[in-house]
């Protein structure tokens, strides 16, 4: 009886100890305050499960790949739906944050009240991979694709494009930094939607989890911090 007692606890430590050795790579071609968030908040949901955080850059559909080929294990943050198109990836079920995406320009007259189809008089131009908008932009009267958001408000504010399409947050916070005071997010939002993690089907066991150890954070106050320490807000 004690021998199986003994046992019993070597094996729950054995799997505590694996699970704190265990490093969760995560992919990313985030703007900088979502990576923040992605960061944040994944280190300690994960820490809470007993795991590590590693964060690794890559260009957008290069990070998609990989996280889809299980070359690392997961990816983020991404709109709803990317499952149906990298069939390999599972969403964890908890939104991190909430965006809107604009479009910036140096004409503050451009109106864009019928949403997506209002774009089309212009010259358009987003980071190549951005999912929401290779679906939704099209019929536009130029397309460009780029893989820096510096490149594209560089072209913007030599007039080279009319509209960049970028999250508002960091849009005006980039704006601010490259010195583009003439560079301003357009109202309405072209659409406002929430953020993901996605991981690897060969963790599908950890998605409940961390869902659950995100709900927690959100619960117990943790989530609310570390969006203000990162927004401000």
């Amino acid at each position: 009886m004690i021998r199986r007692v003994v046992a019993l606890v070597l094996a729950t430590l054995a799997i505590g100890l694996a699970h704190a050795q265990q490093t969760i790579t995560i992919s990313s071609n985030n703007t900088p305050i979502d990576r923040q968030v992605l960061e944040a908040i994944t280190r300690e949901a994960l820490q809470r499960l007993g795991f590590g955080l590693r964060l690794v850059n890559q260009p957008s559909e290069r990070s998609l790949q990989s996280a889809n080929l299980g070359q690392v294990d997961g990816e983020g943050l991404r709109v709803e739906g990317l499952d149906k198109q990298y069939p390999n990836l599972i969403r964890v079920p908890e939104p991190y944050l909430r965006i809107a995406f604009v479009a910036f320009a140096r004409d503050s007259s451009i109106r864009l009240d019928q949403g997506w189809t209002s774009l089309e008089p212009y010259r358009v131009g987003f980071i190549t991979g951005w999912k929401l908008f290779e679906k939704k932009v099209s019929g536009v009267r130029a397309l460009t694709k780029v893989d820096q958001p510096e490149q594209l408000f560089r072209m913007l504010e030599a007039g080279r494009i009319d509209l960049a399409l970028y999250t508002r947050g960091d849009g005006v916070s980039l704006a601010r930094s490259m010195q583009m005071p003439g560079i301003a997010p357009l109202a309405p939002a072209l659409k406002e939607v929430d953020l993901y993690l996605y991981l690897n089907a060969r963790h599908s066991a950890l998605v409940p989890e961390l869902a659950a150890s995100i709900r927690a954070m959100k619960a117990d106050g943790s989530h609310a911090r570390i969006m203000a320490e990162i927004t401000g807000d």
